[in-house]
């Protein structure tokens, strides 16, 4: 039997190595995050290696979008945000993803009518900085910092909703069965007149492939980085708030259920 002294040392040394490791794991992810780019925090406490150059368009944007919904809100509508892949990651086309990020926002107005109002991220690109792209981390600052809000309980929204597959599928006019010959007829319908289409999807087989393959099995926010994020920052949020004054989540028309409003996911573009 180990003595209390032995026990104590033992306890010394468990905690020195932990410290040892956090200070390891900590200096690993602040040297990840190299000049020119710094991290920036926001109000929820989820770090983005951003670079500086895109801060006045950021918030730029910000303003822009708090704008819009607060021209909503004084409307008296339910603000409700819609998250969808816009990145080609695993195969998709971002043009035909902002149309989807679009369709899916005319429907769920439909459904849910008139008091609704539905926020389409894909209406708000950023522009390059002296040649450069804004990158997912710049997004990811500022659409943290429009849904949290600056108090990080998000106040301005009701309602998340996160594409999945039959959301996809109902842009595409795809049922349940034969989704992979759907999905071939539409593109070769749409790639007759959409010449970038045809010459960058359509014309090339593997990347025709990674197309049918996508959009027939990954077309979902599940895949996305960026949509990872944002679930993230509604857990958060809902943290914080009184149960029965949690923001709304659904994902694919169906409300999630309390397990699921709750758990974090693995994360996008925040800096851990």
């Amino acid at each position: 039997m180990a003595t209390p002294t032995l026990n104590v040392r033992r306890g010394l040394l468990a905690l020195l190595l932990a410290s040892g490791v956090a200070r390891g794991v900590t200096s690993v992810a602040a040297a990840e995050c190299a000049a020119p780019r710094v991290l920036k925090s926001t109000a929820i406490g989820m770090p983005y290696c951003v670079s500086p150059a895109f801060d006045q368009v950021v918030a730029g944007q910000v303003q822009k979008v708090r704008a819009d919904v607060r021209a909503q809100r004084q409307a008296g509508k339910l603000v409700i945000y819609a998250s969808t892949p816009i990145s080609p990651r695993g195969g998709g086309d971002e043009a035909v993803n902002l149309e989807i990020a679009a369709s899916v926002k005319t429907r769920l107005e439909k459904e849910l009518g008139a008091a609704a109002w539905v926020l389409d991220p894909g209406r708000y690109q950023m522009a390059a900085v002296d040649g450069q792209s804004p990158g997912g981390e710049e997004y990811m600052v500022m659409w943290t910092t429009v849904l949290a809000g600056d108090d990080g309980r998000g106040g301005d929204f009701d309602m998340a909703h996160f594409t999945g597959p039959g959301d996809m599928r109902a842009f595409f006019g795809c049922g349940r069965e034969d989704v992979t010959g759907c999905l071939e007829r539409w593109l070769v319908t749409r790639a007759a007149t959409d010449a970038r289409l045809q010459r960058e999807v359509d014309a090339r087989p593997e990347r025709r492939a990674a197309f049918i393959r996508y959009y027939a099995l990954r077309a979902s926010s599940a895949y996305s980085k960026g949509a990872h994020d944002e679930w993230n920052i509604f857990v958060k949020i809902n943290r914080k708030r009184a149960l029965g004054e949690q923001i709304a989540l659904f994902f694919d028309g169906r409300p999630a259920s309390p397990a699921e409003m709750e758990v974090e996911i693995s994360p996008g573009y925040e800096h851990r």
